[in-house]
């Protein structure tokens, strides 16, 4: 008898690909009979995480791995809680992991650390640039933070990009400067996504993007010096 098909985890967008919306998205990702989160958005999200793994019936005894873009806490805040309901292993990249695991503080103001209660989460595996999780390659792409990946899938030519390209009204954009590490460096980056051969576009705010994406990067890289860059007026 053919086995059953795997249940997604959140919203279906491709076969073992799910997402869990919000401010920021989260993405799940199957393979065989692992399951991978990717960025587990602000800490009062969590819970609502957890509720979609117990509609799709996938136990969180399955997830290999909590997979972090970058260390910003509207990424990041729930992965305290997901790791003690889990116990999957965070990653991170290595220019990102003492803000995630609490040895720096992240660059950001008071009143956003007491509204946001980003907790720390310890990471037990450092990112670099080629390393694979499971199915994904690590995609080093800096600017947004200094530790700032995507996650890409080669064989089936996703790309889970995180901040570093985000989607907003059916164009690709960057997120606001003053968020960023280094936006001249970010802009830089984009050129290392469209190095890569990718049919379908997840990005860390906005929708999945599955047409058009070689188009639609190379209109942001041209853009984006003069909308975004530190010479521009932006």
């Amino acid at each position: 008898m053919p086995s059953a098909p795997s249940r997604v985890v959140g919203t279906p967008v491709a076969e073992g690909v799910g997402r869990i919306p919000g401010f920021v998205n989260s993405y799940t990702l199957q393979d065989g009979e692992a399951t991978f989160l990717i960025d587990t958005g602000l800490s009062r999200k969590a819970r609502a995480i957890v509720r979609a793994f117990r509609d799709a019936q996938v136990p969180l005894s399955q997830v290999k791995g909590l997979l972090l873009t970058h260390h910003h806490a509207d990424h990041r805040g729930g992965a305290a809680y997901l790791l003690a309901v889990s116990h999957a292993p965070v990653a991170c990249h290595t220019e990102d992991t003492a803000f995630v695991d609490g040895h720096a503080k992240a660059p950001m103001s008071l009143l956003m650390r007491l509204l946001l209660h980003p907790r720390p989460a310890p990471v037990a595996t450092v990112l670099h640039e080629g390393d694979r999780v499971g199915p994904l390659v690590v995609v080093h792409v800096p600017g947004h933070t200094p530790g700032e990946v995507a996650f890409y899938h080669p064989a089936r030519k996703f790309l889970f990009s995180g901040d570093s390209v985000v989607e907003r009204e059916g164009r690709l954009t960057l997120p606001a400067p003053k968020y960023a590490s280094d936006i001249d460096q970010a802009i830089r980056s984009l050129a290392r996504l469209r190095a890569l051969n990718t049919e379908m576009l997840l990005p860390g705010h906005g929708v999945p993007v599955s047409r058009n994406i070689d188009a639609l990067l190379d209109d942001l890289i041209q853009r984006a010096p003069r909308r975004f860059g530190s010479g521009s007026k932006a």
